[in-house]
């Protein structure tokens, strides 16, 4: 099994609360967010991959920022189109993606086979960012600590002082 196919199966198995945590580090996700989890799922009846994968591209589009707007714009284009997992969301953006942009006609590239290579890199570098955030924050919570630390000994330094 592929890395992209490993990528897309925990797409497919991880409810879109679960993988929305994955991109915050674990934090709580917003009230919003989740209704607009639940919108996605009762109006659209998507899978856990589709809505994932949604939420995904709309990150990395929207520098990892979920704006309403644009994820109820995706969905209802998808739902148009009638994608049922995680892979066909891809495939629709990319398709979407090649439609907007100016037609250079070359020869010898084949855009699915470059695409492919291009999302796999961008879904690689989106964990790798994620683990960053995640050992970032762990790194910040330990100097918060080693600073309380210091401000309490200071204290004491100064009680012990007066």
């Amino acid at each position: 099994m592929t890395t992209q196919e490993k990528q897309l199966l925990k797409m497919e198995n991880t409810e879109p609360i679960e993988f929305l945590r994955l991109y915050t580090g674990g934090q709580p996700i917003s009230k919003q967010l989740v209704q607009l989890v639940y919108e996605l799922k009762k109006n659209y009846a998507f899978s856990n991959g589709v809505v994932n994968a949604l939420f995904e591209h709309c990150l990395v589009e929207n520098n990892y920022k979920i704006v309403r707007t644009y994820v109820l714009q995706l969905a209802d284009e998808l739902d148009e189109a009638g994608v049922r997992n995680a892979q066909e969301v891809f495939r629709y953006l990319r398709e979407r993606q090649y439609q907007k942009q100016p037609q250079i006609h070359t020869a010898a590239v084949d855009p699915d086979v470059n695409m492919e290579y291009v999302e796999t890199n961008i879904a690689l570098i989106a964990k790798q960012l994620h683990e960053l955030r995640k050992d970032v924050n762990t790194k910040f919570r330990q100097m918060n600590q080693q600073l309380e630390q210091i401000e309490r000994r200071l204290a004491q330094v100064v009680d012990s002082l007066k």
